[in-house]
């Protein structure tokens, strides 16, 4: 095992199993990331699912239902619907009656909404670019490659 996460999680015994050790690094990784998305989110006054709902409409090219954008997100029904109605709540979103049926609305971001994610994203970006500075762009490819061959093997 790597010195440096037995190190991080303090580990008085080494896991000697490669294949944990990576899943370890993984979500560890995933976490540290995560937190400082977190913390640059909640100066906007938005939450990472907050975030991640106006970024998937700011690049949307049809309607979205509400259910489309929760499996677009991976998040179960309930969650979609809190998030929205957060988001909706502060005017960022939209939900449109569709014609003909009373059941299913379509997703749109507001002027607030646009604006807002506009305001958002490139200070995000920034922070991606920051925590990646290290990695090249082949080698991001290279990690994308293989962070993709684990969830197709998932699937």
């Amino acid at each position: 095992m790597s010195a440096s996460i037995n190190k991080e999680l303090e580990l008085e015994t080494p896991i000697e199993d490669i294949k944990h050790e990576l899943v370890l690094n993984v979500v560890r990784t995933a976490t540290a990331i995560a937190l400082r998305g977190a913390t640059l989110f909640r100066k906007f006054g938005l939450t990472e699912a907050q975030f991640n709902v106006l970024f998937a409409l700011k690049y949307k090219k049809k309607e979205w239902t509400q259910s489309e954008l929760g499996k677009r997100l991976v998040v179960t029904r309930a969650s979609i619907t809190s998030v929205l109605d957060k988001l909706e709540s502060k005017d960022l979103v939209r939900r449109n009656e569709v014609p003909g049926n009373r059941r299913i609305y379509h997703i749109s971001l507001t002027g607030k909404g646009r604006k807002l994610i506009n305001e958002v994203e490139p200070v995000y970006r920034a922070e991606i670019h920051e925590v990646l500075s290290s990695f090249s762009d082949k080698q991001c490819r290279e990690l994308i490659g293989m962070l993709e061959k684990i969830r197709n093997n998932h699937s």
